[in-house]
């Protein structure tokens, strides 16, 4: 088995705001696109030749792919998941291949496992299955296993399963054939649930258990992240940078790079060519920073920290535990940031912020991001119509691409702010911001005379 193929055209409306202005197969996690670290570990694991339908933003995901040979294009032609492998299918040559859902996030050592277990199982189908756990089954495409065996795919149960399905598959082509004929939506449902008018893979899945074809399971743990919501896309971020910091065993230092002997470090330290970390600087456990980059002034670093190319971070900023920041950015003095920067994002002096902020958007002086709600529960949001609570990041701030703050914003727990949009000196935000929005208060002033007279003169 040597070909993937790798489904990356969706829209992805659930992941807003960064699906205004992004393809989400293409987003960063640790300063690399995700797409680009599934393709290497695909490669990695023994697959040759990799196919990749594209549709929604198909530029961003073949500059992320750029310089990666034996890559090839395909354009979604159909509509749902199972349109978009239609559209690669006949490129395969082989007897049994790969799929991915481009959104999927997963170790090395979890992709490997599967292509190596499902090669024993002889299955017309194997499916990478992840315990629900705590997870809601309405949030995800669900399965119920026992043993290595999916015994029923479901879509979105409130109950009756006990896994969910993770999004990598391997077929064999007999499979083909359950593609050709699914009805168009979900069939396999719970009474009073309502799926979407676009045939879905697990649905053909679902099709081929019903006629009495056996679909491995490989269950996996750990890191297996589906960035479906923006919450997920910052918890993946969080666990990643982790992930990626804690297979540092030794500092390497760059060309040109320097390292004050006045830095109080506790780690190890990847550093780019000409990267400085200067005087005072504090770094509490593994770090990794891009060529050019300044870490001086005292600035506070908590342990795995990944910093991007060109960056300043200086006068005495703090940088969270398993945060990532992108390249050409700028934190300055006592701006305290946790989460995720993406490139050229800027807080420049004081204030707090967790959570992700998008491309090219900078923070006011002063700007806060409230997590913390005096009922000490976690905020709602509202996706798509629908409500949800979020286990991890709910009271988080989410704001888009091209975002500007005055200064003294203040953006309350949980608020999501869309892409070209600004945000007016001392405002405070506690609702969802669409994209392309001015919000700013009018403020009501009082004018009096005030001079020595008060005074008795």
């Amino acid at each position: 088995m040597k070909t993937a193929i790798i489904l990356a055209a969706g829209r992805g409306t659930k992941i807003w705001p960064y699906c205004s202005t992004r393809q989400k197969a293409a987003l960063p996690l640790a300063n690399k696109p995700l797409v680009r670290w599934s393709v290497e570990k695909l490669l990695r694991s023994g697959i040759e030749r990799i196919i990749v339908v594209v549709g929604y933003r198909k530029e961003q995901v073949i500059s992320a792919l750029a310089g990666i040979e034996n890559i090839e294009f395909v354009e979604q032609q159909g509509a749902g998941t199972v349109g978009a492998l239609l559209s690669a299918i006949d490129l395969v040559e082989e007897d049994r291949f790969v799929v991915l859902y481009g959104d999927l996030l997963l170790t090395f050592n979890a992709l490997s496992n599967f292509i190596r277990e499902q090669k024993t199982a002889g299955a017309i189908c194997a499916a990478l299955v992840h315990s629900l756990g705590t997870d809601r089954p309405q949030d995800w495409m669900c399965a119920d296993v026992t043993g290595d065996q999916v015994r029923a795919v479901i879509g979105h149960p409130r109950e009756a399963v006990t896994h969910r399905i993770a999004g990598l598959f391997a077929f064999a082509r007999s499979f083909i054939r359950y593609l050709q004929q699914n009805c168009g939506h979900m069939q396999s449902l719970q009474v009073g649930t309502m799926p979407p008018d676009e045939p879905q893979l697990e649905d053909s899945i679902q099709a081929a258990i019903e006629n009495g074809e056996s679909v491995f399971a490989v269950e996996t743990s750990g890191i297996t992240f589906d960035l479906d919501k923006p919450w997920h896309y910052l918890e993946a971020s969080y666990h990643w940078t982790e992930h990626v910091c804690s297979q540092i065993g030794q500092n390497a230092i760059g060309q040109g790079a320097k390292i004050s002997d006045g830095a109080d470090i506790h780690g190890a330290v990847v550093a780019g060519d000409r990267a400085e970390i200067g005087k005072g600087v504090i770094v509490e456990g593994n770090l990794i920073v891009g060529a050019d980059t300044k870490i001086v002034q005292g600035a506070i670093l908590d342990p795995n920290v990944i910093v991007g190319e060109q960056c300043t971070i200086r006068r005495y900023c703090q940088i969270e535990r398993n945060s990532t920041i992108g390249s050409h950015c700028y934190i300055g003095h006592g701006a305290e940031v946790s989460g995720l920067f993406l490139h050229r994002a800027f807080a420049y002096h004081y204030g707090e912020y967790w959570g992700i902020l998008g491309d090219n958007s900078d923070l006011g002086a002063a700007t806060v991001c409230g997590n913390l709600r005096f009922d000490d529960q976690n905020s709602i949001h509202l996706l798509n119509d629908r409500r949800e609570t979020p286990c991890f990041g709910a009271n988080a701030a989410y704001l888009g691409d091209f975002v500007r703050t005055g200064v003294n914003a203040i953006i309350m727990p949980g608020v999501k702010i869309g892409p070209w949009s600004v945000i007016g000196a001392g405002t405070v935000v506690r609702d969802d911001v669409p994209d392309n929005t001015l919000l700013y208060v009018k403020q009501e002033q009082i004018k009096r005379q005030w001079g020595p007279k008060k005074y008795g003169w």
